[in-house]
């Protein structure tokens, strides 16, 4: 590994994973010099929030560092958005629950805004409860500090009930929601997916038939549906994987038989947890399953806990 990592571009060379996976090869050959340069990058990591920050944090038995910054806007920025047509259209149709339609004045508006008032946009959604938009802004603007407008607590009381009824994180919950829809309850994959924890109607039926409910493909455009079927199939998954959230994280994405799978290849010489996750063949998996583990952390931090 340090031989192929020497191969790289530098910039690859220089990114948190490498940078990672470097720390990681200098620990495993060992001596003096390798290890304190282990350490120090190890350090380095640390001060990042992110995947690899967290794990290097982790490892050096030190906090994470959230390093949140709200945006900076003023609220006559956010009161002046409204006296653009498109912006009171979507607000008037989004009060009306057609979100379609809001969505479109929505995105029309945003095309002729300038970053300032797109920065104002992320609070005027979020003060709407339209949390997509708010991340949307942030992504829009690669502003990745606010994680007040990048991870909102959106069905919070659902969320809550939920995760006491199936034993689950409550932030585990909130991560997948996250990262499967960005809280947009009425969202529909290409696949066919459902709302917010993007659930397979298939997949929402069983679930929740073993719930002793029965549901249509529009109840699970309901977001307490949703999420009450989503996360009892989380929870069967982290059950089923003997509370590993790693594996059940990866099935959610990718099935529960292709984690199988990827299991046996390791199963005569069992390899540590972040060395399974970067073997992942899928690449998609393997960065749902980094979120998987890093959003928990972020929204513990949002609800002033600790994971």
């Amino acid at each position: 590994l340090e031989y192929w990592l020497a191969q790289l571009p530098a910039d690859a060379r220089d990114s948190e994973r490498w940078q990672y996976w470097r720390a990681r090869a200098l620990q495993e050959k060992g001596g003096r010099a390798a290890l304190d340069e282990a350490q120090s990058l190890r350090h380095a990591l640390a001060k990042t929030r992110s995947y690899f920050g967290f794990l290097a944090a982790t490892q050096l038995g030190i906090d994470y560092d959230m390093a949140a910054r709200a945006v900076s806007v003023e609220t006559e920025q956010v009161k002046a958005l409204m006296s653009i047509p498109a912006i009171e259209r979507a607000s008037e149709l989004y009060a009306l629950g057609e979100e379609a339609a809001a969505r479109s004045e929505w995105q029309f508006a945003s095309t002729q805004l300038s970053d300032a008032q797109i920065m104002a946009s992320g609070k005027l959604a979020e003060s709407w409860g339209w949390h997509r938009n708010s991340i949307q802004a942030m992504i829009h603007l690669q502003y990745w500090d606010d994680l007040d407008l990048r991870f909102p607590l959106a069905y919070a009381d659902s969320i809550r009930s939920t995760a006491q009824q199936t034993e689950l994180s409550p932030y585990l919950i909130y991560a997948i929601a996250r990262q499967e829809s960005a809280f947009m309850h009425d969202v529909r994959s290409s696949a066919g997916a459902l709302g917010l924890m993007q659930l397979m109607p298939a997949t929402g039926r069983e679930t929740a038939a073993g719930m002793g409910m029965r549901i249509s493909n529009q109840d699970l455009l309901i977001p307490e549906t949703n999420i009450a079927v989503g996360s009892r199939y989380l929870s069967s998954l982290v059950k089923s994987f003997e509370g590993n959230r790693i594996l059940a994280a990866a099935a959610y994405n990718a099935g529960p038989n292709r984690v199988k799978q990827w299991l046996q290849r390791t199963a005569e010489s069992p390899v540590p947890f972040d060395l399974w996750i970067e073997t992942i063949p899928y690449g998609a998996t393997r960065n749902y399953v980094e979120s998987a583990l890093t959003y928990p952390v972020i929204y513990a931090y949002r609800l002033g806990e600790r994971v």
